[in-house]
């Protein structure tokens, strides 16, 4: 079982690292896992819902609300200090960009010195439309 286990989380994974920029619902990542690779190494529905709580645990993978809230989205975290900076999330495209650490604090410094309130960069999500996305409004 645990090879099965393995195998399943490799195929996950590996998409995901294909995919960095984008977040996806476990029903995305089912449809799409579905469509790239042969039925059987295809994880189910019910061993995604297993895998993904893994993985965040494991600091491998980052849970954010997805559009409206309706749905949580998983994304690969591509660095080792996800948590100490603050994310910005393209309402257009979805994908999830990771600020840069100096320009986390400063954003976070100012608005304690403005607010008196400290911002938690581990879940701290600024929402707005990405630079690929603007240019195609334009």
């Amino acid at each position: 079982m645990a090879e099965y286990e393995t195998r399943q989380r490799k195929v996950l994974l590996d998409y995901l690292e294909q995919h960095p920029d984008r977040g996806f619902s476990i029903e995305e990542l089912y449809e799409a896992l579905s469509s790239c690779y042969p039925p059987d190494q295809v994880p189910g529905k019910s061993t995604l819902y297993r895998l993904v709580p893994k993985l965040i645990s494991e600091g491998l993978v980052k849970r954010f609300s997805g559009e409206h809230g309706r749905q949580f989205k998983y994304q690969l975290v591509p660095c080792k200090s996800c948590e100490a900076h603050l994310h910005l999330k393209c309402t257009s495209c979805g994908s999830l960009l990771h600020l840069d650490h100096a320009a986390s604090e400063q954003i976070m410094d100012e608005v304690l010195e403005q607010s008196a309130f400290s911002l938690n960069q581990r879940d701290t999500i600024l929402f707005g439309v990405c630079k690929n996305c603007k240019k195609g409004k334009e």
